[in-house]
């Protein structure tokens, strides 16, 4: 295959497809309730009934457990599941290295320490033979992500868990819908916390949701930031307090849990949507050495996804480095970016190495903060093998979810095109063109973003052509 043929340097592209998006997070409906309640002059209910009393029902249906509360964001949820199971200074919380950070910050927010895991690299979640190895006296949680909506083997950690005599959390953000042996993620674990943020496939815009079987942990969360809710609202009356709480705030807006209601409703299709996609994307992409899927977990059903992540193996691809199979295959018309998690920052750190997590000087700041880890805060972080293997090598695209099968397609095309080329070039074959290509991503500036879901092709299939450095 000739150098000629990309895209990038002058030849036709594999997408022909315009890549439109047609899934609506909202639609005009959803804007009806809202409207009815602006209407009556009503923007807030601080009892938790209504809406939200109504969405909280449904979503503790869908898990399958018995209480649901409602919140203002995944991360208000996380550290309302972290201080009810008993997080506090000298305690420790064994989160997985490969995440979005509030998975672990809200740790601080209790005075804990978040201790990184490794990864299982076929499946990019928590390992739980290293978390295991990492259990300390100290440890007083454990807290599963379901990464990309891809469910973790969760009787191995419940399993640990009940052993070991630690709590059980699950980050579900990404995962709405999804299980695990044919039981829903979030009802596993002590706590389960979903994001209802931005792109997530239930969204409020900014809101979130803690679910549980245990009303005493209900009752501690509702303690912590929901006030309003004290006097009628808890499980177990555990607390009397007078009907205040602690002093801070998660109540969600009535707004979001009213948009969220919409969105809970079509969970189904979406999730039916993306997996269709998911698994044609998977299918067409087999027997490709130099880009191949992330393995679901074995007896698990993904939900959610917010993105189809991959792996890219430069050795398979004439070795040519991930920054630049990205922007030939932007240039093919794939809508791909570098992957935002295993590499976070202006210095590409791993989430374990950011300052947050180690070296900034937490003894100077107010609260929980400012009281230091003690023992806890001084333990150093073990290695995290396979996380630092792969975490050069994540690509990823747009969860498909409204798009024409063929685009699908074409986009599998492309990127077996581009590691054939690669692959050729390294053997000889257009070597002298390769030589020719000296300006990297990161000089040009077109490294990509997806905060936001922003990825490195537009929406209507705009091509990006820009050189790129392959080594």
């Amino acid at each position: 295959m000739k150098p000629d043929e990309l895209a990038i340097w002058g030849g036709a592209p594999a997408v022909r497809t315009p890549y439109r998006e047609r899934w609506r997070q909202i639609r005009r409906r959803d804007l009806v309730p809202i409207l009815a309640h602006a209407w009556r002059d009503v923007s807030t209910l601080a009892k938790g009934d209504g809406p939200i009393a109504e969405f909280e029902r449904r979503f503790a249906q869908l898990t399958g457990t018995s209480w649901a509360l409602a919140m203002n964001s995944g991360t208000a949820a996380l550290h309302s599941a972290f201080f009810a199971v008993g997080v506090k200074p000298g305690t420790e919380v064994i989160v997985p290295g490969y995440t979005f950070f509030a998975t672990a910050a809200p740790v601080l927010q209790c005075g804990g320490q978040p201790v990184f895991c490794d990864i299982d690299p076929r499946t990019l979640l928590a390992d739980p033979d290293d978390v295991e190895r990492r259990i300390t006296p100290r440890t007083r949680a454990i807290c599963v992500v379901h990464l990309w909506g891809n469910p973790a083997p969760m009787d191995r950690f419940v399993d640990i868990a009940r052993r070991r005599r630690v709590a059980l959390v699950e980050d579900c953000s990404h995962a709405h819908g999804a299980r695990y042996r044919d039981r829903s993620v979030g009802s596993w674990g002590d706590i389960g916390c979903f994001s209802l943020q931005g792109p997530k496939a239930v969204s409020g815009g900014e809101a979130g949701i803690a679910v549980t079987n245990d009303p005493v942990l209900f009752d501690h969360m509702l303690v912590l930031g929901h006030y309003g809710r004290l006097k009628h609202g808890q499980a177990r009356k555990t607390f009397d307090t007078d009907h205040i709480s602690l002093g801070l705030k998660y109540r969600p807006h009535l707004y979001a849990i009213l948009l969220a209601l919409g969105s809970l409703a079509r969970l189904d299709e979406l999730n039916r949507r993306r997996q269709r996609n998911h698994d044609l994307l998977c299918a067409e992409l087999a027997g490709c050495a130099a880009v191949r899927p992330i393995e679901t977990t074995a007896g698990g059903t993904r939900g959610g996804f917010l993105e189809f992540v991959l792996r890219y193996d430069p050795a398979e691809a004439g070795g040519w480095n991930r920054a630049a199979f990205v922007q030939a295959a932007r240039a093919e018309g794939v809508p791909i970016a570098e992957e935002r998690y295993a590499r976070i920052g202006d210095r590409g750190r791993l989430l374990p190495e950011s300052p947050i997590f180690g070296s900034l000087d937490l003894a100077r700041l107010g609260g929980c903060l400012g009281g230091g880890g003690g023992e806890a805060g001084t333990r150093p972080d073990l290695g995290l093998p396979a996380l630092r293997a792969v975490a050069d090598q994540l690509v990823t695209l747009p969860a498909f979810t409204q798009v024409p099968e063929r685009f699908v397609r074409e986009c599998a095309v492309a990127l077996r095109k581009v590691a054939r080329c690669a692959a050729a070039m390294a053997s000889g074959r257009g070597a002298r063109r390769g030589l020719a290509v000296v300006a990297s991503a990161e000089e040009s500036g077109t490294t990509s973003s997806v905060e936001n879901g922003e990825h490195g092709a537009s929406r209507s299939g705009e091509r990006t052509r820009l050189p790129a450095r392959v080594v």
